[in-house]
C-alpha cells in the first residue's frame, strides 16, 4: 500500500512502537555499550514528543508526511543496526568497534536531522513542549561517541603486532587473554573456541560479500588468536591427533607423504587450496587467485574457457575440511616417521627427524602440541642426555626451543622430563651449542610478558647452573652474555644465596652492590 494512502496517524503509532522497539534492544547490545545507551536514552526521550502529537491533531501536510516518512527510516536504520550488532560475536564486535561508534554516531545524527524537520512541519502542535524537541534534535545532530580507551588500546596492539608480522604464541595468548578480558569471556578453551567459529562465520560472510580487505584482515585476526594456548583444547587436540594417527596405520610404515588429490589444486595456480570458493559452474579455485582473475578484466571460467554470466564467489567449506584433513594426515605421516628415525638411534637418522620437527612447526603451529602429543619431546630431551654428537645436540635445543617458544603447556612438560639437568651442561660446551642452550634457557623462564618464579627457583637448584651462566656472562660471544646476564639477574631476585654463588664464580660486582645497599640501608635507618 502506498504510504500516501495510510493516515498520518497510523503512520506516526508504526513510527512510535519502532522507536520504542529498538530504543529496549539498543541497551542489550554488548560492545559499545555507552554509544548504543545514548543512543537508547535519545530514542527513549522522542517518545513522550511523538506520544504528544498522538494526543493532538497532527498536521497531514506534505511536508509533515515527508518528515515522519524520513523519521521513520532513519529509526529503522537504528534499529537494523541495533539488530547487526546484537547477535554478534564479542571478538568480531572488538576488533569492528571503532567502526561500530562511527555507524552508532551518524544514524543519531540523522534521526536529529529528521526530528529537526518533523518539529517544523508541526511547529504549533509542538509548541507546549517546543524547548524540549529544539533541545533533543540539538543534541541528536551535534553527538560525538569515541571508542572506550581500554579497546582502543587493544585493537592499536593488534594491528601493530599484524603490522609487525608477529606471530609467536606468547604475543597471541596475551591478546586473546586481553580481547577475552575486555568482552567478558572467560579464557576457558571451550568458551574461546565458541568465540573464534563466531569470528570465522564473519570471514566467510565478508567474503561472500566481496568485501577482500575486511576478509584479509579479519583472517589475519584469527590465524594469529588461534596460534594461542586456550584457542585449543587440549583434550580435542589429542582426540583429533589420535583419530588421524588411527586412519594412517593403513598406510606402509615408510610412507611420508600423500599427495593432495587433483581437486584440492586451484584451477588457475595448480597449488594446493587454503580458501577454495566455487564459480556458479562449478569451478572450484583460491579465493585469491579468482579475484586477481577478475580484476584483470577477465570474466570467463579459468577451467573451461565459458563466459560467466555470474560473477559469485561461494566459499566450498566441504572442500576446505577436505584439504585440512589431508594436511592434517601428512603431519600424522611426518610425525611417525619421526618416531622411527629417532629411535634409531643413528644420527644422521636423528638429525633428519630434527629437520622434519623444525619444518613441521614452521607449517602450522598446532604441530607444536602434536609432537609433544606424538612422544617426540621426551624422546629427543633424553637424547640431549645421552648424545655425544655436537650436532644433535645443537638441533636438538634449537628444536626444543621452537617447541617451547610462546607454548606454556610443552615449557612444563620440558621441566618435568628433567629437561634442566640436560640443558644447563650444554651452557658449559663450545659456542654454537651454549648458545643454543641459553636461548633455550631463556625462553623456558618466560611465562608470556613476564618470568616464571617457579621454574626459575628449579633452575637456582641446579648445582652448576650459576658457574655456567657466569662463564658465558664473561665469554666473547655478545649475545649469549646479554641472555646470561639477564637470568642471573632474576635468579639473585629469587634467591640472595645466589649472589654470592655468583661471587664464588668470579662475578663480584652483584656481590659488591648488594653489600653497598645494605650499608645505604642501615645508613638511613641510624640517621
Amino acid at each position: 500500500m502506498a504510504m500516501e494512502l495510510i493516515p498520518i496517524g497510523t503512520i506516526l503509532a508504526l513510527v512510535t512502537n519502532q522507536v520504542m522497539k529498538t530504543a529496549q534492544a539498543a541497551k542489550d547490545v554488548v560492545i559499545e555499550k555507552e554509544s548504543f545507551k545514548v543512543l537508547s536514552k535519545h530514542l527513549f526521550d522522542i517518545e513522550p514528543v511523538l506520544k504528544e502529537l498522538q494526543l493532538r491533531q497532527l498536521n497531514d501536510s506534505p511536508a509533515a508526511r515527508l518528515a515522519l516518512e524520513a523519521l521513520e527510516a532513519d529509526v529503522k536504520k537504528a534499529n537494523n543496526l541495533v539488530e547487526k550488532y546484537k547477535n554478534r560475536g564479542r571478538f568480531y564486535l572488538l576488533v569492528k568497534c571503532r567502526h561500530i561508534v562511527h555507524e552508532v554516531q551518524e544514524v543519531t545524527r540523522d534521526i536529529g536531522r529528521s526530528l529537526a524537520a518533523f518539529s517544523i512541519a508541526n511547529t504549533e502542535v509542538l509548541s507546549g513542549i517546543s524547548d524540549q524537541v529544539n533541545r533533543l534534535q540539538s543534541e541528536m545532530q551535534k553527538v560525538e561517541f569515541k571508542t572506550s580507551h581500554s579497546q582502543l588500546q587493544i585493537v592499536d596492539k593488534l594491528s601493530q603486532g599484524l603490522r609487525d608480522q608477529k606471530r609467536d604464541q606468547c604475543f597471541a595468548n596475551d591478546m586473546l587473554e586481553e580481547i577475552a578480558r575486555a568482552v567478558g569471556v572467560p579464557v576457558e578453551p571451550s568458551e574461546i573456541s565458541k568465540e573464534l567459529a563466531s569470528f570465522r562465520r564473519e570471514i566467510e560472510e565478508a567474503g561472500n560479500r566481496k568485501e577482500r580487505a575486511e576478509v584479509l584482515f579479519l583472517e589475519q585476526v584469527i590465524e594469529l588468536l588461534s596460534q594461542a594456548d586456550a584457542a585449543r583444547d587440549h583434550k580435542e587436540m589429542k582426540k583429533q591427533y589420535f583419530q588421524r594417527a588411527q586412519v594412517i596405520e593403513r598406510y606402509d610404515t615408510q610412507k611420508e607423504y600423500i599427495p593432495p588429490l587433483k581437486p584440492f589444486k586451484c584451477r588457475i595456480s595448480g597449488e594446493v587450496m587454503v580458501d577454495p570458493v566455487s564459480l556458479c559452474t562449478g569451478t572450484t579455485c583460491e579465493r585469491a587467485a579468482i579475484e586477481a582473475w577478475f580484476d584483470c578484466g577477465k570474466k570467463t571460467d579459468p577451467d573451461t574457457g565459458d563466459v560467466l554470466e555470474d560473477s559469485s564467489l561461494r566459499s566450498n567449506l566441504p572442500l576446505r575440511q577436505s584439504i585440512e584433513e589431508w594436511r592434517e594426515l601428512n603431519y600424522c605421516l611426518k610425525i611417525r616417521a619421526c618416531q622411527a628415525k629417532l629411535s634409531s638411534g643413528v644420527d644422521l637418522k636423528v638429525e633428519e627427524a630434527l629437520n622434519q620437527m623444525q619444518e613441521l612447526i614452521r607449517e602450522n603451529s598446532i604441530n607444536k602440541d602434536w609432537i609433544s602429543i606424538g612422544g617426540l619431546t621426551d624422546r629427543i630431551i633424553s637424547i640431549l642426555g645421552s648424545s655425544h654428537n655436537r650436532e644433535v645436540r645443537k638441533k636438538i635445543l634449537i628444536t626444543l626451543k621452537d617447541m617451547v617458544e610462546g607454548h606454556a603447556r610443552n615449557k612444563e612438560k620440558v621441566i618435568e622430563h628433567q629437561g634442566f639437568d640436560y640443558i644447563v651442561p650444554c651452557l658449559g660446551r663450545d659456542r654454537s651449542i651454549s648458545m643454543a642452550a641459553v636461548e633455550l634457557l631463556y625462553e623456558l623462564l618466560q611465562d608470556r610478558s613476564k618470568w616464571n618464579v617457579s621454574f626459575c627457583c628449579q633452575l637456582s637448584q641446579q648445582s652448576s647452573a650459576i658457574l655456567f651462566l657466569v662463564t658465558l656472562l664473561k665469554g666473547p660471544v655478545r649475545e649469549s652474555a646479554d641472555y646470561a646476564e639477564k637470568i642471573l639477574n632474576k635468579l639473585f631476585d629469587v634467591d640472595e644465596e645466589n649472589i654470592s654463588r655468583a661471587a664464588k664464580s668470579g662475578w663480584y660486582k652483584p656481590l659488591i652492590d648488594h653489600i653497598v645497599q645494605g650499608w645505604e640501608i642501615l645508613l638511613c635507618v641510624l640517621f
